[in-house]
């Protein structure tokens, strides 16, 4: 859950991931794999190919395995990150961020600091106070190329009841277009993924994230069901001061990718869909 917020950066940890992971799905191809390092190691041993990491399930969790750079934005209680990182073994390439301070996550969330000490004893760097907004921005974020950037349940906030409809979900789009406008900033170029998990009925279906992501130059590349089971461990928080979980049932994951061209930045430019008769 996110709250749109400025706030101050605060960081808890110096490392840096350093590996970079390309997910490809066609085997027959080369895959080659880079390190972006501030000084220069000793050479690592290769990597698995795309044909190994698809017959193993050691390291993988969902649609992300532990060769992946990848950040998770507004990660409540941090449950959905360590989950990940209790997957992989050790977690040196991923990031996980909170809106919240430290002090805020141990006053409300009774899990937090555990699941933060389990990310930091696997490498995972944490990040406090980091708007989703404005993240391209930060200094320990905006060095690093990631493979997938998540953000799971992007909500402003909750409302009073004679907000109208109409204005709350233009608020919440703002934040998801604000978000993608970030985030693609942040992805590898090729290969890299922004991943936002969300309702997929009544109001939230209202948001439109499809039209969203074209308005940031991204294509929608599939949406899938998001089966919580997948991910043991993580829980739903309403977030804002609450430590209840919500119903996160008949929700999808939504994978963007960059266009080719980024058509948003012509203007007057929209997409339309048409039938095409087949012959």
């Amino acid at each position: 859950m996110s709250r749109k917020l400025s706030a101050s950066i605060l960081g808890d940890d110096k490392r840096i991931p350093n590996s970079d992971y390309h997910d490809q799905q066609d085997e027959d191809k080369e895959v080659h794999y880079t390190c972006r390092l501030l000084q220069p190691p000793p050479l690592p041993p290769p990597l698995p190919t795309v044909a190994v990491l698809a017959t193993t399930r050691d390291g993988r969790i969902g649609s992300y395995n532990k060769y992946m750079r990848i950040l998770v934005v507004g990660d409540g209680d941090f449950s959905f990150s360590t989950s990940l990182a209790l997957t992989f073994g050790p977690a040196h390439n991923m990031v996980s961020t909170s809106l919240d301070s430290l002090g805020f996550l141990m006053k409300n969330y009774k899990r937090s600091i555990n699941n933060i000490d389990e990310l930091k004893a696997r490498g995972c760097m944490v990040l406090h106070c980091v708007d989703a907004t404005q993240m391209a921005n930060h200094p320990r974020l905006s060095p690093i190329k990631f493979d997938r950037i998540i953000f799971n349940f992007p909500l402003v906030g909750f409302f009073p009841r004679n907000v109208p409809r109409q204005l709350q979900i233009q608020v919440n789009q703002s934040l998801v277009a604000e978000f993608m406008a970030n985030a693609k900033r942040m992805i590898e170029e090729e290969y890299g993924e922004i991943h936002i998990t969300h309702k997929a009925n009544g109001f939230f279906k209202e948001w439109n994230l499809e039209q969203l992501g074209q308005s940031q130059g991204l294509w929608l590349k599939e949406e899938v069901n998001f089966q919580l089971s997948n991910y043991p461990g993580y829980q739903t928080k309403y977030g804002f001061g609450g430590d209840k979980d919500f119903d996160c049932s008949n929700s999808k994951t939504y994978k963007f990718k960059l266009m080719p061209f980024d058509f948003s930045k012509i203007s007057g430019f929209r997409f339309v869909e048409e039938e095409i008769d087949e012959f």
